[in-house]
């Protein structure tokens, strides 16, 4: 397992998607608050930290896991005697890791161009939210790519998962005013409890913290066993 993980995590640091989608991105829309929105651009830095890790540990994972399916890699554990959730655990822990640094970097970003007062805390409590939420997005990203065959479908897929998960949370505006069913559906929204998560770190709120890592626990287990279920070796 630990050889999986380091090889992983070595390819992974060097993935194009990674740079665009959860470090340019990102980087790209803070200086743009700062510059448009300066009274406001402190407020969206759990958004987009969330949207970033998000971005990484479900469509650049979804694609990495469908083009390892396409090159065969996957038939390779069939003359390996790693049991399935071993690799799965091992390829997706990397991944997170990966996520994590994602998350310091986007935060430390955004604190030196807002200047924002940062407390070590904020990493101690928003650190294990986001292991748990990333690992549980990159597991439902096996699952969702065990469904396509090829990238334009998968694009379309994930697109179809993220966008309603995105628009029905907090992430970017309020939804006090929003109709009941989009309220109804930010409350089973994993996204939403994992931006809740880092939220509740920023501002020290033990409860919402502790109630938001509960939700993603049991979402984490209850994504692992749908991405073992599902899990395909080949397109054959």
């Amino acid at each position: 397992m630990k050889t999986v993980f380091v090889l992983n995590l070595k390819s992974s640091i060097k993935d194009m998607y990674l740079l665009f989608w959860s470090i340019l991105m990102p980087f790209a829309a803070i200086i743009a608050l700062r510059i448009f929105l300066p009274s406001y651009a402190g407020d969206y830095v759990e958004g987009i930290i969330a949207v970033s890790v998000f971005f990484y540990s479900f469509m650049t994972t979804a694609f990495i896991a469908l083009s390892q399916r396409k090159r065969g890699v996957y038939n390779l554990l069939h003359a390996t005697p790693m049991p399935l959730w071993k690799y799965i655990i091992s390829i997706s822990s990397s991944w997170a890791i990966v996520a994590i640094i994602l998350s310091y970097i986007v935060l430390l970003f955004a604190i030196v161009i807002n200047q924002l007062n940062f407390s070590f805390k904020i990493l101690l409590y928003m650190t294990p939210i986001i292991l748990i939420a990333s690992l549980s997005f990159v597991f439902f990203s096996f699952f969702i790519s065990s469904l396509v065959k090829n990238e334009g479908h998968l694009s379309m897929t994930a697109n179809v998962l993220m966008i309603p998960m995105l628009l029905c949370s907090n992430a970017f505006f309020t939804l006090e005013k929003a109709p009941n069913l989009i309220q109804y559906i930010s409350i089973v929204n994993p996204f939403e409890w994992f931006l809740n998560g880092i939220k509740s770190a920023f501002l020290n709120n033990f409860s919402i913290w502790g109630e938001s890592l509960l939700l993603l626990l049991g979402c984490l287990a209850m994504t692992l066993i749908i991405s073992l279920k599902t899990f395909k070796y080949s397109d054959q």
